[in-house]
């Protein structure tokens, strides 16, 4: 399920809501200043159709594997079913006498003139199915590429959600946690005081000990600490101290990085996709004969 980012428009918190709250109107847990949740754009709607039409194709490919799989083991089964009477009448004729050897000649040339479905046959219809499924994954990344360069919104949402897994999982990075109470209405950051042990810089190295944060602006960090205070921006902090602020998790990332990390998580979910289909089709080939006669 999609989320809604919005700010509130009377104190600029922003806010986080279920999509299906679009609409509604709900006090401000800042402020408490009445606002209406607003709708998701029309290019996430897009996306979201998109998507589930890949999906369902998706669906009904591997339906169709199935069904082929289903009626040529059908016909396997029929036919060894029919030559169940050329042995037993095979049998019968070698038990009466050696008068029968016409009889048995004969039923050898049906047995030999039967064919049985090759193996690799069913394994080409699920090939061809594959293929049809890179073809379809194809045409979504060329829509979902046109999507995301046409929608700064759908772009920017992709990023979010990227920048607010890396925040979460880098939290648990930290030298130490923040040590977080409760400070008031009015003071502190909303409330609370939020004091790093230890605040480190991007690459983890110590900036300052005992740091509290005493402003917040854009992605301007203040902190207060023994010898006196500074500024920095969030990108010269660690990202998993973002996770303890309330901050957009995109402004760990500098903007001018944007639109090239955009490209790079869209291609790694591409290639993921890839693979996956790649590992089918492996696992398909991998039922073919050793030596399949042309």
């Amino acid at each position: 399920m999609s989320l809604i980012n919005f700010d509130c428009p009377e104190c600029g918190h922003n806010l986080e809501v279920d999509e299906r709250g679009a609409g509604f109107i709900i006090k401000c847990p800042e402020c408490g200043n009445p606002l209406q949740i607003p709708d998701l754009p029309r290019s996430h709607r897009i996306r979201k159709i998109a998507v589930a039409v890949a999906t369902l194709l998706a669906i009904v490919l591997l339906f169709a594997i199935n069904i082929v799989f289903w009626f040529q083991t059908q016909a396997l089964q029929k036919q060894v079913a029919e030559l169940r009477p050329f042995a037993d009448a095979l049998q019968e004729a070698q038990a009466l006498s050696m008068q029968q050897e016409g009889e048995i000649a004969q039923l050898k040339k049906s047995l030999a003139e039967t064919k049985v479905p090759e193996a690799g046959a069913l394994a080409d219809a699920a090939l061809a199915a594959i293929d049809e499924a890179e073809s379809l994954s194809r045409e979504l990344d060329a829509t979902t590429r046109r999507l995301l360069e046409s929608s700064p919104d759908d772009r920017t949402a992709l990023l979010r959600a990227q920048m607010r897994k890396l925040v979460d999982a880098a939290r648990n990075s930290l030298p130490a946690a923040p040590v977080i109470t409760d400070a008031g209405a009015g003071r502190g950051i909303q409330g609370r005081q939020i004091v790093f042990p230890v605040l480190p810089g991007p690459d983890g190295q110590p900036l300052r000990e005992n740091a509290e944060v005493t402003g917040i602006e854009d992605d301007k960090v203040s902190v207060k600490f023994a010898g006196g205070t500074a500024t920095y921006t969030l990108t010269e902090l660690h990202p998993g101290v973002a996770a303890f602020l309330p901050v957009d998790p995109l402004l760990v990332l500098s903007r001018k990085q944007w639109g090239s990390e955009v490209v790079r998580i869209q291609q790694t979910l591409n290639a993921q996709r890839d693979q996956q289909i790649a590992q089918l089709r492996d696992a398909i080939q991998a039922q073919l004969p050793a030596n399949p006669e042309p």
